[in-house]
């Protein structure tokens, strides 16, 4: 197996979330339950935000009850109507999100643009459902990251006339990124310096086999943690020593002597630079995060952590 193909790991309170999550959308799926997205009332007792459909009996691959459950999930809904509990409207996405992986690929993108669509009718309820896309599948704290399934949701805020000039700027810079760091895209290349005070070209420091761009900023406990961690681990080190592996290290930050000083003590065997267009080129997306690049420099996976990497 190629050492690029990763486990990615979750914390355990992210483990513990999703696996409930998971429980509940396979028992909806097999017709066990008929839960909806719930608000809190004022007396306490939890409401339905809107009731979500259930694939029939008579559908039996459970690939086509997602694809059921996605097509008719925001039916019950009337999207033209202001939703003021933003962490149940949240809860209902999180759930149509967790179909996705289930679904067909052709039924989810076409769910989304069709959610998208209805969500214009009222433009605080296009814009929060934007936004708590971003929350749950692009940014740091997302409960399932998928580039595919976040690209229609920043699309359709692009093309909404609703939206501030600004704010469509903020999305297509997203998906500017996005594309630009597609899994199978040749990795960009920009200008950095080692800690020699050395300009160099990153495409250039790339291996010949697989090559490692560890993103870290050097700064907080979890990067100095996954420093020590990668830079300690007896079989990576094997890797690196036979020429299979290459490190490269990159801050995202201007160089500077302070940083080169430091910098030097983190392993004698990485590429380490200091790239301050980093975050501008690259769709880093949690810190410290890596890339990893084929013998043809093609990006095969990205915003890995590192105890993945090691495992």
């Amino acid at each position: 197996m190629p050492i690029w193909v990763l486990l990615h790991d979750f914390f355990d309170k992210e483990k513990r979330k999703v696996m409930r999550k998971l429980i509940f959308l396979v028992l909806m799926m097999m017709g066990v339950c008929a839960l909806g997205a719930y608000a809190q009332g004022n007396d306490g007792e939890k409401k339905p935000l809107f009731a979500y459909p259930q694939a029939p009996d008579t559908i039996v691959s459970f690939q086509d009850r997602a694809n059921y459950v996605v097509i008719r999930f925001w039916n019950k809904i009337d999207l033209s109507r202001p939703i003021t509990d933003e962490p149940a409207l949240e809860t209902a996405l999180q759930d149509f999100i967790g179909f996705f992986p289930y679904a067909h690929k052709t039924v989810v993108v076409n769910a989304i643009r069709d959610l998208m669509n209805k969500a214009q009718s009222n433009k605080a309820n296009f814009a929060m459902i934007g936004r708590l896309a971003e929350k749950n599948m692009y940014s740091d704290e997302a409960i399932f990251a998928s580039d595919e399934a976040y690209l229609p949701f920043a699309e359709a805020m692009v093309r909404s006339k609703q939206m501030k000039k600004n704010e469509r700027e903020y999305y297509a810079k997203q998906i500017e990124k996005i594309n630009r760091n597609a899994l199978g895209a040749v990795c960009s290349d920009m200008e950095v310096v080692d800690v020699n005070g050395t300009k160099k070209r990153l495409i250039e420091l790339a291996g010949d086999s697989t090559t490692v761009l560890f993103f870290n900023d050097g700064k907080d406990v979890d990067n100095m943690i996954a420093r020590a961690r990668l830079s300690t681990s007896v079989w990576v080190n094997e890797l690196i020593a036979s020429g299979r592996v290459k490190v490269v290290c990159v801050t995202p930050a201007k160089y500077s002597e302070e940083w080169a000083t430091e910098a030097r003590t983190w392993a004698n065997n990485w590429e380490i630079v200091a790239g301050e267009k980093a975050k501008e080129v690259f769709d880093i997306r949690v810190s410290p995060s890596v890339f990893i690049l084929n013998a043809d420099k093609q990006i095969v996976d990205k915003n890995v952590l590192v105890d993945a990497l090691i495992r």
